[in-house]
């Protein structure tokens, strides 16, 4: 019965209104669990405990001391998101701190009756409704906008404190038809009980701070750790271009390498030094600089590919059906993991093949066994593999003679 009351009121505020905009499919566009991501990708639940909390489409729980309010605020968002509709391409399997492996939803309730449904976002762990993130406004209906696409979802650590955070984007149109479409940031802090609390103030200051909003933009302008990298912050002093040439005139002592060449990572004027091995053994090693100091990450065997300027790198590599795809950011000492992935044979001493001659693999992403088209797809929201450029190419490198030469002349 409230349920059927709901939905009425619902129905005449939105006949009220004026009439929406027909909504456009969902393009997931630059998703990260982290993570981009992820992550990307590089690369970020709400549990509804509070007996006197609203829940986040406008209700009031009615919970006591029984716990009673809760389980009927449960009953009354399994029914909308029965109601809704879920996006798919910003739907992922991830791992949240203490929620452990969850599933982030998306769902629009934009429907002919409710032209200005907003986006719905939901933690659930199987059929259950772990938390709904609280919405933009009361009912979760926009005064001001339709719902065109949930553009974005990440999953970073934006504030350093070692627990994830959600941040979305999503893309509106105005029921002024003479304005153009905007974007509008969510930004979700995540604490240790799993929780997830909706930060008005700073997401609001984020959309109006920034012309362009993706997950990249808005991470940079938060500040999070390992996104955005002024000079000061990686000592643009001089001294790098001596560290690197240093650094190559010893490993040609120790151990002389196949060759070198520059990649720039992050956004910083300051390029990465690759040295690469003389064999798939030795791997390529990522030479980076901070403060005065040189940092070194040996990688996998020698192939990983890097999106210039976004800060994201990923190790793919593998042999003997057994793969890898380990995604990593810079900090400022040196990578610092964001995402990790492998697939390959059970038992690579007698792979499996299937009935199309094909071998039989599992695939893991951050520790949880899913389906290929998952883990490509969680692999693509972490780091886009259409931004990448490959950072080692056979024959395409420098010798320590003629790295040191262009050393120089920077």
């Amino acid at each position: 019965m409230k349920k059927k009351k709901f939905i009425l009121g619902m129905t005449v505020l939105c006949l009220s209104m004026a009439a929406g905009c027909q909504m456009a499919q969902p393009d997931g566009a630059d998703a990260q669990i982290s993570a981009e991501n992820a992550q990307g990708a590089e690369n970020g639940a709400d549990v509804q405990t509070d007996a006197a909390q609203e829940t986040e489409m406008g209700q009031e729980t009615g919970a006591d001391s029984t716990g009673v309010g809760s389980a009927a605020q449960s009953a009354e968002q399994n029914g909308l998101l029965q109601a809704a509709d879920k996006i798919v391409d910003q739907t992922f399997d991830v791992e949240l701190n203490s929620l452990g492996n969850v599933t982030f939803a998306s769902y629009t309730t934009r429907t002919d009756a409710q032209p200005n449904g907003d986006a719905v976002f939901a933690i659930l762990r199987g059929d259950e409704v772990v938390q709904m993130l609280e919405g933009m406004e009361k009912d979760n209906v926009r005064t001001d906008r339709c719902l065109d696409s949930v553009a974005a979802v990440s999953f970073p650590d934006y504030n350093g404190d070692g627990i994830k955070d959600i941040i979305t984007i999503c893309n509106y149109e105005p029921l002024d038809g003479d304005e153009e479409k905007a974007s509008e940031v969510r930004i979700y802090t995540g604490a240790s009980d799993g929780h997830f609390t909706l930060e008005r103030e700073l997401s609001a200051e984020t959309d109006s701070a920034l012309a362009e909003k993706t997950i990249k933009s808005v991470l940079g302008f938060l500040g999070a750790p390992g996104s955005r990298t002024d000079a000061s912050d990686r000592g643009m002093a001089d001294g790098w271009q001596e560290a690197y040439i240093d650094c190559i005139s010893q490993k040609s002592v120790d151990d002389p390498a196949e060759g070198y060449h520059l990649i720039y990572l992050n956004d910083d004027e300051i390029p990465e030094l690759v040295v690469i091995g003389n064999c798939e053994a030795a791997g390529c090693r990522i030479v980076s600089f901070c403060d005065g100091k040189i940092y070194q990450n040996q990688l996998n065997r020698l192939y990983f590919s890097y999106i210039e300027g976004e800060n994201l790198l990923c190790n793919s590599e593998g042999n003997m059906d057994c793969y890898y795809d380990l995604v990593y950011s810079l900090g400022k000492q040196g990578l610092e993991p964001v995402a990790e992935g492998y697939y390959g044979a059970e038992d690579n001493s007698n792979v499996q093949f299937d009935a199309s001659g094909e071998p039989i693999y599992y695939y893991e992403w951050n520790g949880t066994r899913m389906t290929k088209e998952k883990y490509a797809k969680a692999l693509n929201s972490v780091y886009d593999m259409s931004k990448a450029k490959d950072g080692y190419e056979y024959g395409k490198t420098y010798s320590a003679e003629q790295m040191i030469q262009i050393l120089e002349g920077m």
